[in-house]
C-alpha cells in the first residue's frame, strides 16, 4: 500500500515513470490483486497512453468482475474511443495499418468479439520532451495483454464480466465502413466526469454537455415516471439534488442529515470524508433541469412543502430549537463546540433560516432543560473537516419556557421574552445610587483577582464593559452586571434565579452580596 500511495504521490508531481515502477514492482509481488492494474492503468491513462490503460482496465476486471471503478474507465475510454465522430475519422486516416496495434480481440461487457481490428487506440507518446515511457519488466506489454484477453474469454463463457454495452461495438466486417449504434435513450453511456458524478451523453455527444441543446422534447412524457426522481432518503421527490463521488444522488438536506452521523454514503456505505471536509455539496444541474421540465408540478408542491417546513423553522416564539448545555448572558460571548448529530442539525437549521438565533438553557433532572434561559446569536460558524463546528455566539434576549417539546432529537420550546420592569423619581435616583455602588465594588474584587485569573477572564469574556448612563435604556439592563454574573464562580442555579429577575435593583442586590462574600474571602 506503501508504494501505492508513493506512486500517486509521484503522478501528482507528473513523475509518471518513477511511478509506473513502484507498481510494477508491486505487481511482480502480488500479480493477483485487481488494484494494483487499476491503479496502473490509472497512471498510464493520466500520461497519455490510453491503449495501454484499457488493456490493464480489462486485467483488472478478468481478475475481479465486480471492480467497479475499473468498469467505468474501461467504459469511458471505449465511449471516447468508438463514438462515432472519431470512428469517421479513423477509417479515413492510415491509421488502419499501423504497425504500432496487433490483431487483438476486444472485450465488452461479457461479450469478447472474436473479430480483429487494427484500430489504433493510442499512438506512442513523449512525456517532458524525449522521455518515451517505456514498458517495464511486470506490467502488462502487448503480447501478454493479448494473451490474457484471449484467456479470458472462457471466464467470461462460465460468469462473465458484467455489460457495459447492450451490444459489440465492433465486428469483423465492420472494418471498411463506419460502425453506427442503435442507442435509445434508456442504453446512454456513461461518463464519469472530473467530480466523481455520472453523467449521461448521447451517442456522438462531447462529454461537456451544453444544457441549453438538450433535446428534451424527444423524450415521450408517458415514459416519465415520478418514483424515478424520488430520494431514497426521505422518498420524496428530490429538492436541491446532489451527487455523491460514488455515483448516488440524494436530497442536499437528507445527505447533510446522514452525514451528520457518520462520513460515509447511505447505500453503498463508500467512504465520503473528504466529500464532507471539502462542504462542496453542487446541485447536480441536469437532474434539477430535468424535474423543472417534466415534473414542473410536482416540483412546484415540493417547494411549498420546503418553503413551510422552514417557516416553521424560523419562529422565534413557537417552538424555538433548545440547547441543553450551559448558562449564557445577554451580551455576553458565548463559544460552543458542537459535535452531537442534534446540534448539528439544528444548528444548520438555524443558518439555512436566516434567523440565525436558538435558545440556551441549563438542564434539570425533572422538565428535561430550565424554565428561564438566554437567545444565542449565531455570529459565525468555523466547520472542522470531520462535521463537528465551532460557533460563535453571543447572548440576546432573555426568555421563560411555556411548553416543551420535541423536533429531530433536539428539544424546542415555546418562550416569552422577558424585560425590565422601569421604574422612575425617587426610585430611579436610589436605584442609581445602588447601581454605582455596586459597579465600584465589582471593579475593585476585578482588580484584586491573581494575574493569573484576572488573565484567564479577560482571554475568554473579554474586558469589563463600561458603566452605562442610562441603566434603563436597555431590557436586559447593563452589560456589566452579565459580564459580571458570568465570570464569578457561582452555582448556576444561582445565577439561573439571577438570570430570571425582571427587577434591577433585585439583581444588584444579588451581585451586592455575592461580591460582598468573594471580598471577605480576598481579605483572608
Amino acid at each position: 500500500m506503501l508504494r501505492i500511495y508513493r506512486a500517486e504521490s509521484y503522478v501528482g508531481l507528473q513523475e509518471y515513470k518513477t511511478a509506473i515502477e513502484d507498481l510494477n514492482f508491486v505487481i511482480s509481488k502480488m500479480p493477483n490483486w485487481p488494484e494494483v492494474y487499476f491503479q496502473k492503468g490509472k497512471v498510464l491513462h493520466d500520461s497519455g497512453f490510453v491503449g495501454d490503460a484499457l488493456q490493464l482496465f480489462l486485467q483488472c476486471l478478468a481478475l475481479d468482475e465486480d471492480f467497479l471503478p475499473a468498469k467505468l474507465e474501461a467504459e469511458k475510454i471505449l465511449c471516447d474511443v468508438l463514438s462515432p465522430e472519431k470512428l469517421g475519422e479513423s477509417l479515413k486516416e492510415s491509421a488502419w495499418n499501423s504497425p504500432h496495434i496487433r490483431n487483438k480481440p476486444f472485450i465488452l461487457g461479457s461479450e469478447v468479439t472474436a473479430s480483429y481490428c487494427n484500430l489504433q487506440l493510442c499512438p506512442p507518446q513523449s512525456l517532458g520532451g524525449s522521455d518515451v515511457l517505456e514498458p517495464v519488466s511486470g506490467g502488462l506489454n502487448r503480447a501478454q495483454s493479448a494473451h490474457a484477453l484471449n484467456s479470458t474469454k472462457d471466464l467470461a463463457k462460465e460468469d462473465g464480466l458484467k455489460r457495459v454495452s447492450s451490444e459489440p461495438l465492433l465486428s469483423g466486417q465492420g472494418k471498411g465502413a463506419l460502425l453506427k449504434r442503435k442507442l435509445s435513450f434508456s442504453e446512454q453511456d456513461t461518463v464519469v466526469c472530473e467530480d466523481g458524478r455520472n453523467k449521461h451523453k448521447k451517442q456522438g455527444e462531447s462529454t461537456k454537455r451544453d444544457i441549453g441543446q438538450l433535446a428534451f422534447g424527444t423524450i415521450p412524457g408517458d415514459l416519465i415516471d415520478v418514483s424515478d426522481f424520488e430520494c431514497s432518503l426521505c422518498m420524496r421527490l428530490f429538492f436541491e439534488p446532489v451527487t455523491t463521488p460514488c455515483g448516488h444522488t440524494f436530497c442536499k438536506g437528507c445527505l447533510e442529515r446522514c452525514l451528520d452521523h457518520a462520513p460515509q454514503c447511505p447505500l453503498c456505505k463508500e467512504s465520503l470524508k473528504e466529500y464532507l471536509a471539502s462542504r462542496k455539496y453542487s446541485i447536480t444541474e441536469l437532474l434539477e433541469e430535468l424535474i423543472m421540465k417534466y415534473l414542473s408540478d410536482e416540483l412546484f408542491e415540493r417547494k411549498r412543502i420546503h418553503a413551510e417546513e422552514t417557516a416553521e423553522h424560523s419562529n422565534l416564539t413557537k417552538n424555538v430549537p433548545m440547547f441543553v448545555c450551559t448558562m449564557a448572558y445577554p451580551t455576553v460571548p458565548c463559544p460552543l463546540h458542537v459535535f452531537e448529530p442534534r446540534y448539528r442539525l439544528m444548528i444548520r437549521r438555524s443558518m439555512e433560516t436566516g434567523t440565525k438565533q436558538f435558545g440556551m438553557c441549563i438542564s434539570d433532572s425533572q422538565n428535561g432543560f430550565a424554565d428561564y434561559g438566554c437567545m444565542l446569536q449565531i455570529r459565525n460558524v468555523h466547520f472542522l473537516p470531520d462535521g463537528r463546528s465551532v460557533v460563535d455566539t453571543i447572548g440576546g434576549k432573555r426568555f421563560r419556557v411555556l411548553r416543551r417539546g420535541m423536533k429531530d432529537g433536539y428539544c424546542t420550546a415555546d418562550i416569552e421574552y422577558l424585560e425590565d420592569v422601569k421604574v422612575a423619581d425617587e426610585e430611579l435616583k436610589k436605584l442609581r445610587e445602588l447601581h454605582n455602588f455596586v459597579y465600584n465594588q465589582a471593579c475593585s474584587w476585578f482588580q484584586n483577582l491573581r494575574n493569573k485569573f484576572r488573565t484567564q477572564i479577560l482571554q475568554h469574556f473579554g474586558p469589563m464593559p463600561d458603566r452605562e448612563e442610562n441603566i434603563q435604556a436597555m431590557p436586559n439592563g447593563p452589560a456589566w452586571c452579565w459580564w459580571l454574573l458570568a465570570v464569578l464562580p457561582v452555582d448556576p442555579r444561582y445565577q439561573l434565579s439571577v438570570l430570571s429577575m425582571m427587577s434591577l435593583k433585585d439583581r444588584l442586590i444579588k451581585i451586592q452580596h455575592i461580591l460582598t462574600y468573594f471580598s471577605r474571602d480576598q481579605s483572608k
